[in-house]
């Protein structure tokens, strides 16, 4: 009996090493895991070209406007043509964060309605042409870039998936600087064939992304949903995560309605302090400057405008991915005050260049370095920390109404002070719509020193 029950032992242990040695083998290195999770974040690129037609008005108005272009517009149109993207934007982004569809889907569609719009633009005969691209590809990005921010969340472990989001606006002012990189040097029709080709590949791209854990468990595919929980997070539970999943996909939604927002007294003065540096972040005039920058440098008398605003957007795109990865390491007000300050700065100094002609009669590029100046500045500061502000100044709950506030807003403004600035420059020349940006900018600085916090004030919220 002894014998037996120690070859019995002995068995059960060489089993056991077996079945051991066996996981370790089966089990997936932490490096591939972390790929698995990374490619699905490809779902970013659908921003790509939405960026790229965010930076179309700038390198085409110049030809659309002339006589015999392939779809002739007039200037008063331009601003109405641009405003149509942000039109598109606001009107899907209320939708944004439906779930009902899946994240994946969402995707699809959102990217289906880009690419739609970039063949439109291509085929366009007239104005209207024009208007229906730029609205399919407003709202395909308003509603797909929520999806893109669900399907990350779903996907990718917290840490991962808060620096996968962040490759949004990324690729936005990615597709601007592309934009701005060929669009000079293709004619319209060209330019339109390129940025469908990239859109087809985006939208191919996207039909093949995986399934999210949530997804397969509300389909009813559990097995699948198993393994692909046990691959991404091997550490966890199996069983307790797809408890969690459930449970969230039944919870009721704890989110505040933007009423609920209004009528709440705590976060009144909160939300009046961050619509009003939308405002000046707006207002103050970095949309306009991008969308006209080479009708902007023409009129200064920078020589090649086409090369200025390349290096304008070039610019555009290193600041921002400054503010988006550095800027949160600092104190949010310091930086908007420094942001104000030298926005306001750089704006007198470029009028001064533009009423004393210094870029004929001193230096041809002056107000390429002071708009290069004038761009970073702007964009480290009042271009990036209103959003930064959020989790500051309101609680949780409140976070997805001011995100989507945020976007519809921007778009809004976005759309007004880009007629307002076609209109002053068409009748009044340059300086004229700078000197409004420097009164906003100015406006700013002493709105920052005394509304805007110097330390969050959350915790009040909260409670």
């Amino acid at each position: 009996m002894e014998a037996n029950k120690r070859q019995l032992e002995v068995k059960l242990d060489h089993e056991c090493i077996y079945v051991f040695e066996r996981k370790e083998e089966m089990a997936p290195s932490k490096f591939r895991r972390k790929v698995w999770q990374i490619l699905p974040s490809i779902s970013t690129l659908m921003c790509l070209p939405f960026g790229i037609m965010l930076g179309w008005p700038s390198p085409t108005y110049p030809t659309l406007i002339q006589p015999g272009a392939p779809v002739w517009i007039s200037m008063d149109q331009s601003a109405m043509i641009a405003g149509f993207l942000m039109i598109g934007n606001t009107v899907s982004t209320p939708f944004s964060s439906i779930q009902r569809i899946g994240a994946k889907y969402g995707i699809i569609i959102g990217a289906s309605l880009i690419t739609i719009g970039w063949i439109v633009m291509w085929q366009a005969r007239d104005v209207f042409w024009l208007l229906g691209s730029r609205f399919l590809i407003g709202a395909g990005n308003g509603f797909g870039t929520g999806q893109v921010k669900l399907y990350i969340n779903e996907i990718c472990q917290d840490s991962l998936a808060q620096t996968m989001a962040k490759q949004i606006n990324l690729y936005v002012f990615l597709g601007v600087f592309l934009a701005f990189s060929y669009g000079p040097f293709v004619d319209f029709r060209n330019f339109s064939i390129i940025t469908s080709i990239i859109s087809v590949l985006v939208l191919f791209l996207a039909i093949f992304l995986p399934s999210t854990p949530r997804e397969l468990v509300k389909s009813g595919k559990m097995t699948e949903a198993r393994k692909l929980i046990a691959f991404l997070s091997p550490d966890l539970s199996v069983s307790e995560e797809i408890v969690k999943i459930k449970e969230r996909i039944n919870a009721p939604d704890n989110s505040i309605s933007f009423c609920d927002l209004v009528k709440k007294e705590s976060l009144r003065k909160n939300f009046a302090i961050f619509a009003c540096l939308v405002f000046f972040q707006q207002f103050s005039g970095a949309p306009a400057t991008v969308v006209y920058s080479q009708m902007i440098f023409e009129k200064a008398h920078c020589p090649r405008p086409e090369m200025c605003a390349l290096v304008y957007s070039l610019m555009f795109l290193i600041a921002n991915f400054y503010g988006i990865f550095c800027v949160p390491s600092h104190n949010k007000k310091y930086v908007l005050l420094f942001s104000s300050i030298g926005v306001s700065v750089l704006l007198v100094l470029n009028i001064i260049v533009l009423v004393e002609e210094a870029n004929v009669h001193f230096w041809q590029f002056t107000s390429l370095v002071i708009l290069l100046l004038y761009i970073l500045v702007h964009v480290v500061g009042l271009g990036t920390v209103p959003f930064l502000l959020i989790p500051e100044l309101f609680p949780k709950e409140v976070n997805k109404i001011m995100v989507q506030f945020l976007i519809m807003s921007n778009s809004m403004f976005a759309l007004i002070i880009t007629k307002i600035f076609q209109v002053l420059l068409t009748n009044f020349g340059l300086v004229t719509p700078l000197c409004l940006f420097l009164t906003v900018s100015t406006f700013s600085i002493i709105f920052v020193i005394i509304f805007v916090p110097s330390k969050s004030n959350n915790k009040s919220n909260n409670t």
